[in-house]
């Protein structure tokens, strides 16, 4: 007869329905399930809790990236729950991605009890530490029923306050649970839960060390991707108006579209201009860097070359990126945040001849790269042109990396339709897009559209089974070029002693349009602006999944690419 110990059920499963009250409590709404049996105890007691929406998902990478799209979406941390095992691994890729895009994910893996660890047991791996360095918490709970509940609900309270305060990102809590896994039928008594905090949100003190910087006249605010408050955005346009500093505004950073941009100096074509002469003559004093690294290639080859003196970037994830070292000034506080305090500080320039100078040479350059875009095949560009067109306001755009952010950025102009554009910037990988996707279109009933390539579409096949399951309608227009477009921009592939093709560009033979039946997609295959007019206009913001699939020529879109900074370029050589 063997000595392991045995659960109590009744007490597990009070601890469970506690632990789930209390982070329902402290704000939690969702809980995304990958089934298991380890888990049994978790899933069961989370389907229970009054208030608590449960879906349920295939597989357990997937889920990672649906809860991040949930959670980034509705501005509230969503909760992870699977079985042991590599069920947790695959959590790995969404967990990085949250704690570099600070999204707050609760992460709660179920595990065999400490004493079936390194026996060789089924499904047991070692889960501690397992996210290594992304979090910002990571704990393991006591076995399940062997403290009271109220030990479980001051945990569940913990490990949401450090998802969303001060820095918000990322939380595992381990659970390891013990057998019999079922839970007996009929409630267990309810427990006093804890009012959710307040948190500890960090204060931009740092900003009064810089306010001779903001006196500046010749400034520039560079916006990178982050999920800046409607407030936030307000808040950098009031900055851009008091200085006269024109914004160069990433696709992601929520400064490119809106209301503001009648009112602020915003840029769109800042991955042409900072190529062109005119913007060598035109460097600033001081560049304001907002969230996380912007898109544009050419922000950053500009900054290398710049004799700009002071770069103060402003973050509170911790990143301040810099990867070519000329930052000069790093203050710890959400982008928003220091906006407001900073504008409240500087003076009142208004526009001045330099905010003039920007704003002509940014009409030009933007009326220079239609013209080339108007004049082209068909092809990326003109793709982003009719979702330009076809997208009206309040529409969500998530966009994959590689190619696509790219394309958006060098071709997406301002406008004053309000559109809230999504993309994972945090780690930049091309996996979980359908899904996140998928997430971001499960918060709102706004419609919802992914923006992909022919690739990461392919790398998250899985996350399509999800959309019909989970009732959510969405459009997901995909650029195929038969493998990875954005390889061709690199210098190796002018190279004739490397398989540019086979090693790089990776043609998978694939016609991503076949798994409409599979999923019960309704599937476009426009060849023309007209075409895809038509089949955004049928598709968006219509029920169910919708697959637009343009088939495109990664050359070409390096050629447009090119031709629209050389045209920038001489549209601005004579002023």
């Amino acid at each position: 007869m063997s000595g392991l110990p045995r659960a109590d059920p009744e007490a597990a499963q009070a601890w469970c329905r506690a632990l789930f009250a209390q982070l329902h409590a402290s704000g939690v709404d969702h809980v995304a399930v990958s089934p298991g049996s380890r888990s049994t105890p978790l899933t069961v007691a989370a389907d229970l809790t009054p208030g608590l929406n449960v879906s349920v998902h295939l597989d357990e990478r997937s889920g990672g990236f649906f809860a991040l799209g949930l959670a980034r979406a509705s501005a509230r941390p969503v909760a992870l729950v699977c079985t042991s095992g590599t069920a947790a691994a695959n959590y790995l890729p969404a967990v990085v991605e949250a704690f570099h895009s600070g999204v707050p994910l609760l992460v709660l893996t179920a595990d065999r009890p400490p004493e079936l660890r390194g026996r060789g047991a089924p499904q047991t791996i070692d889960q501690v530490g397992l996210y290594g360095s992304h979090l910002r918490l990571g704990l393991e709970s006591p076995v399940a029923g062997t403290e009271p509940p109220d030990a479980a609900v001051a945990l569940a309270a913990e490990i949401v306050d450090r998802a969303r305060f001060p820095i918000p990102g990322p939380v595992h809590l381990n659970c390891p649970l013990r057998e019999p896994l079922e839970p007996p039928p009929g409630d267990p008594e309810p427990v006093a839960t804890i009012a959710p905090s307040g948190g500890d949100r960090p204060s931009p003190v740092e900003v009064t060390g810089l306010d001779g910087l903001l006196e500046s006249p010749r400034g520039l605010i560079a916006a990178g991707p982050m999920d800046l408050t409607d407030a936030g955005i307000e808040a950098v346009a009031e900055l851009a108006r008091r200085t006269g500093w024109p914004i160069l505004a990433d696709p992601a950073s929520g400064l490119r579209r809106g209301p503001h941009t009648d009112r602020a100096p915003v840029l769109a074509t800042g991955e042409h201009l900072l190529r062109s002469r005119w913007a060598d003559d035109h460097r600033p004093e001081v560049v304001v860097q907002l969230g996380a690294m912007p898109t544009s290639k050419s922000y950053r080859l500009w900054l290398e070359g710049s004799s700009t003196g002071r770069v103060v970037a402003v973050d509170h994830l911790g990143r301040h990126p810099d990867p070519s070292h000329v930052v000069t000034h790093r203050v710890d506080t959400e982008p928003g945040a220091f906006a407001e305090v900073a504008a409240g500080r500087c003076g009142n320039q208004g526009p001045t001849w330099w905010t003039e100078a920007w704003t002509e040479a940014e009409r030009h350059a933007s009326a220079a790269v239609a013209d080339v875009v108007a004049n082209s095949p068909f092809d990326e560009p003109a793709v982003v042109a009719g979702l330009d067109t076809a997208l009206g306001s309040d529409t969500r755009l998530v966009v994959a990396n590689s190619m696509p952010i790219r394309d958006l950025d060098a071709f997406l102009p301002t406008d004053c339709r309000t559109m809230r554009i999504m993309a994972n910037r945090g780690a930049c990988g091309i996996d979980g897009l359908v899904s996140t996707a998928t997430g971001v279109a499960y918060d709102s009933g706004t419609p919802t559209v992914l923006f992909t390539g022919d690739l990461a579409f392919l790398h998250d096949l899985s996350g399509l089974a999800a959309v019909r399951r989970l009732g959510v309608d969405l459009t997901v227009v995909v650029v195929d070029n038969d493998g990875g477009g954005i390889f061709s921009f690199l210098p190796i592939v002018d190279a004739a002693h490397v398989d540019h093709r086979r090693l790089f560009h990776t043609p998978h033979g694939l016609d991503p349009g076949l798994v409409d039946e599979f999923v019960g997609a309704s599937l476009y295959r426009p060849d023309d602006p007209v075409s895809l007019a038509d089949a955004l206009k049928r598709s968006v913001g219509r029920p169910g999944l919708h697959l637009v699939q343009v088939a495109v020529d990664a050359r070409t879109n390096v050629a447009i690419h090119r031709q629209a900074t050389r045209a920038v370029d001489e549209a601005l050589g004579s002023r």
